[in-house]
């Protein structure tokens, strides 16, 4: 007998305890699943319904727990972690090497495929769920003529979560697609990884205008150096700005193939002199929410793309 969905069944970012069926019952979500989508998480409630006994399914996929050494992060890696955001460093040491990927109990910040040639490029998709050790669950989220993902092509897949990135290679498996519109991808064989300090630094050479708030002086053009959620680095042919002096710094960033104007306030953390141009640190200080949101998506995308 099948029991419809009720409030607090599912929560997301967490495994899923049961296996979901349609009103009819075919099986959407196996047992074990993470779902990290909001839209998926609404239209499971409204759509799905639960049972004692589970089955693979359509796709030939047995839910496999992940282990007790995936689901806690050690004390030491806590400590590597916190050493890392405080000793300030960009990048922890190169890319290590693992067979798993984390068991994504953490906001997974951005997921992206790439090809190595720049052919089939693969559409912009969000990563809704994992079956660990057997496949990853994508979903499109790009418009109705986009192009879509293609049997036979290796993809290079960029995963950020929690203080991490995550490399590996994955394709479509033979039985790629999946309910409202998600499609199953091979799980990496291989995996590699970095750990990224909290607030990462990315390099940049934008252009920006930098405002003093001086009355009568016009804005001074800056290229926009380095670029953190908590900050900015900038170059300008003018000497015009103190250390402590509050400024207003105007960009356009590229988020997720749109252009975005922002205008941040900014405090003067420190500046030299480098050759014939003056380096400014600056510290952020005021900006909408949506702006801070801006800021740190923009970060994260360059930190995958790298």
């Amino acid at each position: 007998m099948l029991i419809k969905l009720a409030s607090g069944d599912l929560r997301l970012e967490r495994p899923i305890d049961f296996a979901i069926y349609n009103a009819d019952g075919t099986l959407l979500l196996q047992k074990g699943q993470v779902v990290t989508s909001e839209v998926l998480l609404q239209r499971l409630y409204r759509l799905g319904y639960r049972r004692n006994t589970t089955h693979a399914g359509r796709f030939g996929l047995k839910p496999v727990h992940a282990s007790a050494a995936e689901k806690h992060v050690s004390a030491a890696e806590g400590a590597e972690d916190a050493e890392a955001v405080a000793s300030g460093n960009h990048v922890d040491p190169p890319l290590g090497k693992s067979s798993t990927l984390p068991n994504l109990t953490q906001k997974v910040e951005f997921f992206h495929l790439t090809t190595d040639d720049g052919k089939d490029a693969p559409p912009p998709v969000e990563l809704v769920g994992v079956i660990p050790r057997q496949a990853l669950i994508v979903q499109c989220v790009a418009e109705d003529d986009a192009p879509t993902l293609k049997a036979g092509v290796t993809y290079q897949a960029r995963l950020f979560t929690g203080s991490r990135l995550f490399k590996f290679l994955t394709e479509l498996l033979p039985e790629a697609a999946g309910p409202f519109g998600c499609y199953f991808l091979r799980y990496p064989e291989a995996v590699a990884q970095a750990l990224v300090r909290k607030q990462q630094r990315v390099t940049t050479a934008f252009s920006g205008e930098l405002s003093s708030g001086e009355y009568q002086r016009a804005a001074v053009d800056v290229v926009v150096e380095n670029v953190s959620a908590t900050g900015a680095g900038v170059s300008a042919k003018e000497d015009f700005l103190l250390v402590g002096k509050v400024a207003r710094l105007r960009v356009n960033l590229a988020i997720e193939h749109r252009v975005r104007p922002i205008t941040v306030f900014v405090e003067v953390r420190n500046r030299r002199q480098d050759g014939e141009r003056f380096v400014y640190g600056l510290e952020f200080s005021r900006m909408p929410e949506e702006t801070r949101r801006d800021i740190k998506d923009f970060v994260l995308e360059s930190l995958a793309l790298e």
